[in-house]
C-alpha cells in the first residue's frame, strides 16, 4: 500500500493546475487566431468603381476616367467592351498588392484607370450598342471582385450643320443672325468666334432641325476673326462649317482719363465698402486698380453667368428705345488711366453713357424680365433685363429701383432713376446691351432698319 504525504499531494495539484492553465492558454490563443482569420477573411468587400462624367454616347474619340477604390487596397482592374459576341480590351491596371489582412497602404487604396474608349481608339468596335464592362479585385484575403456593366451607344459619325441664310454683315462690336440646319442627335450648336460660342436655338414655327443664332463680332476679337457654325452631338463628335459673312473691323477711339486721390476716396472707396469680396488695400493706387481692373473682370464673369439664365423665347419686339439724353461716352472707348501723370491701367468702356437731368427717369428699352436689381460692382445700383435667347440690357449707376428680380417689364416702363453709384464721376445712366454675356454696341439695337434687316427678316424667312 502506497502512502502519500500531503506535501506530495500539493505538488501534484500544482503541476495539474499548471498543465490545465497551459492548455487553456493554448485554447484561447487558438480561438483568437481563428477569430482573427475569420475577421480577416470577411473584412473588406468588393471595390467601388466610379466613372467620372459618363457621356450619353461614345463617339470617335471618347476618353473615360475610371477610379477604383477600396480601404483594403486595390489589387487589379481591367476594362473591355462586349459587342456582337466579341471582346475588345480597353485597359488593365495593377497596384502590385497581393493579400492584405487589415488596411492596405495608402498608395494602393485607389487605382486610376484612364480609358480611350472611342470607336477610333478600339480596333474592330462598330457603331451601335455595346456593353462596357469594368472588373476590379480588392487586395483583401478573399480577393473580392466588383463588376460594373453598362450598356452604351457607340456613334462615331459627325453631325451635319449648314447655313440657310446667305447674307451676313457684322461690324466689330456689333451683331448679326444666321439661320441654319442641324442633323438629329445634335446636343449643342451655334456660332463660334474668337473662342466664344454664341448658342443656337430652335427657330420658332420652323421645321425640326432648323436653328438660329444671334452672334457678335466681339469688340476685342482679332480683326481677322474666323466665324464658324459648330455642332456637337452627345457623343462628343463635332462638325464645323464656314458660312458667307462679311466683317467690318473697327478701331475704337482712345481717351486718357486722369485719376485723383479725391476721386479714389469719393468714388472707389464706397465701391469697396459695398463689395464684401474685396478689401481695402490701404493704398490709393492699389485700391483703384483693384476696382477698375479686378472687380471689372469679376463683373464681366458674372454677366456671362447670368446669360445662362436667359429665357428661350423672344420677350422683346421691334427696336429698343434710346433714353432721350446726351451721349457722354460711346461704346468700347479705349480708356487710358493716368495717376499723377503715369499710366496705371487701361480698359474698354463697354456701354453708352447718357446724361440729362439729375435723377432722370430710367425706362426699359424693351419688354423683358428683370433678372437683377441690386448693387453690382463697378455698375453700382444696376438693373439687368433679360429679353430672351441670350439678349440682355443693363442699366448702371442708378440712384434707386422701381422694379425687382422676376418682374416682367414693358417697353417704356420705369425701372428707377439715374444716379452716380458705382464707378461714376457724376449722375448719368450707363446703358449696355449684352449677347450671351458679350457686350455689344447698343446703337444697332436702337435702329429699326437694322432690327428688320438683321433679325426680323431672317426670322420670317425673307
Amino acid at each position: 500500500m502506497q502512502i502519500y504525504h500531503f506535501k506530495d499531494l500539493d505538488l501534484a495539484r500544482n503541476e495539474y493546475r499548471r498543465s490545465y492553465g497551459f492548455r487553456n492558454f493554448l485554447f484561447v490563443l487558438f480561438f483568437l487566431g481563428v477569430v482573427a482569420l475569420a475577421v480577416a477573411l470577411i473584412r473588406g468587400g468588393a471595390p467601388a468603381i466610379v466613372i467620372a462624367a459618363m457621356p450619353r454616347a461614345i463617339g470617335a474619340h471618347t476618353p473615360l476616367s475610371v477610379t477604383i477604390s477600396s480601404p483594403m487596397g486595390v489589387r487589379e482592374a481591367k476594362a473591355y467592351y462586349l459587342q456582337n459576341g466579341r471582346t475588345f480590351p480597353l485597359a488593365e491596371g495593377k497596384t502590385g498588392l497581393t493579400r492584405t489582412w487589415w488596411l492596405g497602404p495608402k498608395q494602393g487604396r485607389e487605382l486610376a484607370l484612364p480609358l480611350q474608349a472611342g470607336r477610333g481608339d478600339v480596333p474592330g468596335l462598330e457603331d451601335g450598342q455595346a456593353e462596357l464592362v469594368i472588373e476590379a479585385w480588392a487586395a483583401n484575403l478573399r480577393h473580392s471582385k466588383a463588376t460594373l456593366q453598362q450598356t452604351v451607344k457607340v456613334r462615331s459619325t459627325p453631325p451635319r450643320v449648314a447655313a440657310i441664310t446667305t447674307q451676313h454683315y457684322v461690324n466689330q462690336g456689333g451683331a448679326d443672325m444666321v439661320v441654319y440646319t442641324i442633323s438629329p442627335g445634335v446636343a449643342e450648336s451655334g456660332v463660334e468666334v474668337a473662342g466664344h460660342l454664341f448658342p443656337g436655338y430652335p427657330l420658332p414655327k420652323a421645321a425640326e432641325g432648323t436653328m438660329f443664332s444671334i452672334f457678335a463680332f466681339p469688340y476685342d476679337a482679332p480683326t481677322d476673326a474666323h466665324f464658324e457654325l459648330v455642332a456637337r452631338d452627345d457623343a462628343g463628335n463635332e462638325a464645323r462649317q464656314t458660312f458667307p459673312i462679311r466683317t467690318f473691323p473697327r478701331k475704337f477711339p482712345a481717351r486718357p482719363m486722369n485719376i485723383s486721390d479725391d476721386f479714389i476716396q469719393q468714388v472707389v472707396m464706397p465701391i469697396i465698402a459695398h463689395t464684401p469680396e474685396i478689401a481695402d488695400q490701404h493704398d490709393p493706387l492699389k485700391n483703384f486698380v483693384l476696382v477698375n481692373r479686378d472687380l471689372r473682370a469679376t463683373d464681366t464673369r458674372k454677366l456671362a453667368e447670368l446669360s445662362t439664365q436667359s429665357a428661350h423665347e423672344f420677350l422683346w419686339q421691334g427696336a429698343f428705345n434710346r433714353l432721350a439724353a446726351k451721349t457722354e461716352a460711346s461704346f468700347a472707348d479705349h480708356r487710358f488711366y493716368l495717376y499723377k501723370g503715369e499710366k496705371v491701367d487701361e480698359q474698354f468702356h463697354l456701354g453708352v453713357d447718357l446724361a440729362g437731368t439729375q435723377h432722370m427717369p430710367i425706362l426699359a428699352a424693351n419688354r423683358g424680365r428683370v433678372i437683377l436689381a441690386q448693387y453690382f460692382g463697378i455698375y453700382g445700383n444696376a438693373v439687368i433685363v433679360d429679353h430672351g435667347y441670350g439678349l440682355m440690357s443693363l442699366y448702371g449707376h442708378m440712384n434707386d429701383f422701381a422694379v425687382k428680380p422676376g418682374d416682367t417689364v414693358q417697353q417704356g416702363q420705369l425701372l428707377g432713376h439715374s444716379g452716380a453709384t458705382g464707378l461714376a464721376g457724376g449722375d448719368h445712366l450707363h446703358f449696355s446691351m449684352l449677347l450671351s454675356g458679350v457686350q455689344v454696341d447698343p446703337k444697332e439695337w436702337w435702329d429699326p432698319h437694322w432690327i428688320h434687316d438683321r433679325i426680323q427678316a431672317k426670322l420670317e424667312g425673307k
